[in-house]
C-alpha cells in the first residue's frame, strides 16, 4: 500500500493565493466551512489535525472548472 501525498490546510490555502499569515487563517477557516457543509475536499481528520490528500484538492478543483460565469448560477 502506497502512502498518498498529504497537505495541511495552511498548504491548501497556499494553493488559494495566500500569502499573509493572516490571509492564511482566512482560508483556512474558509475551508472548515467547506468541510462542516461538506463542500470542501475530502479530508482525514487525526486527532485535531486536518489533512487534505493531494489528489482530492486536485480533483475537488477541478470539479469546480466552468467555461462561463453563466453556469455558475
Amino acid at each position: 500500500m502506497a502512502l498518498r501525498q498529504m497537505m495541511t490546510t495552511a498548504q491548501v490555502a497556499r494553493l488559494f493565493g495566500a500569502e499573509t499569515p493572516a490571509e492564511v487563517r482566512t482560508r483556512q477557516a474558509y475551508l472548515a466551512q467547506l468541510r462542516f457543509r461538506g463542500q470542501g475536499p475530502r479530508f482525514v481528520k487525526h486527532g485535531r489535525m486536518i489533512l487534505y490528500p493531494q489528489d482530492a484538492v486536485a480533483e475537488w478543483l477541478e470539479a469546480g472548472e466552468t467555461d462561463c460565469t453563466r453556469s455558475m448560477r
